[in-house]
């Protein structure tokens, strides 16, 4: 394999795993915030519960809350692993194809298949991670 390729390669990897980061950080901080909506939501339906008000509905309206953290908890730490595989990644290929020479070709190409490799892992638990939301998504619409 030339040089050429392995560093056009090195440069499209380091390329897709600063798109990886920019979308789960993204997607994290969206989460985040839904998360502290729904946790002042869970708040105020608490003080309600304590101050005596037991209303089955408001009760309902707890767990629901409750539960509604927690997944989105879940898939906020998922977000979190990508971010920092990918971060790990980019930074791998970009030290590869920066700071080792040309002259380090099979260096380089075992790097090189090294983080692709581990990229598409990547892309197989971020591909599992959209059924998983896209599953959920579609039972909680279910009408």
């Amino acid at each position: 394999m030339e040089i050429t390729t392995i560093n056009s390669i090195l440069s499209d990897l380091w390329n897709f795993h600063l798109v990886l980061i920019g979308i789960s950080l993204s997607i994290f901080t969206l989460l985040y915030s839904f998360i502290l909506n729904k946790r002042d939501e869970l708040k105020t339906i608490s003080e309600q519960i304590k101050n005596g008000d037991k209303n089955p509905t408001l009760v309902q309206k707890e767990r629901f809350a409750i539960k509604y953290i927690s997944r989105l908890k879940k898939f906020n730490t998922n977000c979190l692993f990508i971010f920092i595989f990918s971060a790990f990644f980019c930074c791998w290929s970009w030290v590869t194809l920066r700071m080792l020479s040309d002259c380090q070709i099979i260096i380089k190409q075992w790097f090189m298949v090294a983080i692709g490799i581990l990229t598409i892992i990547l892309c197989l638990y971020v591909a599992f991670q959209f059924l998983k939301i896209y599953k959920h998504y579609k039972s909680e619409t279910k009408v």
